[in-house]
């Protein structure tokens, strides 16, 4: 196997994982909006129409605007945690994107579901409501919220703490800096040491 193709493959493979990871990110955005529906907590702002497609049925798709911009911040801010390691201004567009593309066709086969219409004839034909477009831009905002890791200073052992990874600061050698810089201190004290021998020959 060339080195191209498997640069190739590790790519298309990590594409692979970020794809799973945003749909589950998804999952997580629709399954908040329902437990906080469920709650009826943030029951605050304009009503939002298709902001819960499957429940266009029973006229319960349309949720509360600050209900939804905190379901799917929340989603996609998980989903930024999960990518941490890809740049924020990185992993914006892909989530955006897929998050998009995903819920504009499930507000749509909801529509044909619930009229009993064909998916092709309504897919195109049908304009969807603000939901789609609104909880797309709050996942891909929560995605870009966490911090990359950083790794330009070579490796640390401990783990990140969840607000290290938000704020991008490594807090991984805070309390062992005591320990670390020891081989500092002993080559400064070198040529101290070195100066008080000159000095009493």
């Amino acid at each position: 196997m060339t080195a191209l193709s498997r640069r190739t493959l590790k790519h298309g493979g990590a594409a692979a994982v970020a794809l799973v990871v945003m749909i589950a990110g998804l999952l997580a955005g629709i399954g908040w909006l329902y437990v906080l529906r469920g709650l009826h907590w943030l029951d605050v702002g304009p009503r939002i129409s298709d902001a819960l497609p499957l429940l266009q049925l029973a006229s319960f798709d349309a949720q509360p605007l600050l209900r939804v911009l905190a379901a799917w911040v929340l989603a996609g801010a998980i989903c930024g945690v999960a990518l941490s390691q890809v740049a924020p201004r990185r992993r914006v567009a892909p989530a955006f994107v897929v998050a998009l593309v995903m819920l504009l066709l499930a507000a749509q086969e909801s529509y044909a579901a619930t009229r009993n219409l064909s998916f092709s004839a309504t897919v195109f034909s049908h304009a969807p409501g603000l939901g789609p477009p609104l909880e797309a831009i709050a996942f891909a905002l929560g995605c870009w919220l966490p911090r990359p890791i950083d790794r330009r200073h070579g490796p640390r052992s401990g783990r990140r703490s969840l607000v290290s990874v938000f704020t991008g600061f490594d807090d991984r050698g805070v309390g062992g800096g005591e320990r670390g810089d020891t081989g500092q201190h002993d080559r400064d004290r070198q040529p101290v040491a070195q100066a008080r021998r000159r000095t009493r020959a």
